[in-house]
């Protein structure tokens, strides 16, 4: 993992996520698992709001970081509904 290379992706939730998401819930945690001992995802969660989910994201630029979003489960039944990715520039493990 290179530690100069991060984003940080703010995806929004759509209303009633708590319970929308539910029967993707599984499958989208198992995949944020796989991507964390990838190295791909440092962090990941619901803010406490359940307005959105913040993750970041160990990945050589925004494309990649988008392309993470894009292929969740998440995205695809549009429990988020829109997302943001800035870069970090990490400078901490």
């Amino acid at each position: 993992m290179n530690i100069e290379t991060c984003h940080v992706v703010e995806a929004t939730y759509a209303d009633g996520a708590a319970d929308k998401r539910a029967p993707y819930r599984e499958e989208h945690l198992a995949r944020v698992g796989k991507l964390i001992e990838a190295g791909a995802v440092i962090v990941a969660g619901a803010l406490a709001d359940m307005s959105a989910s913040l993750l970041i994201l160990a990945v050589e630029g925004e494309d990649a970081a988008r392309a993470v979003i894009e292929s969740d489960v998440y995205w695809k039944n549009g429990i988020w509904t829109d997302y943001t990715v800035r870069k970090l520039n990490r400078v901490a493990p």
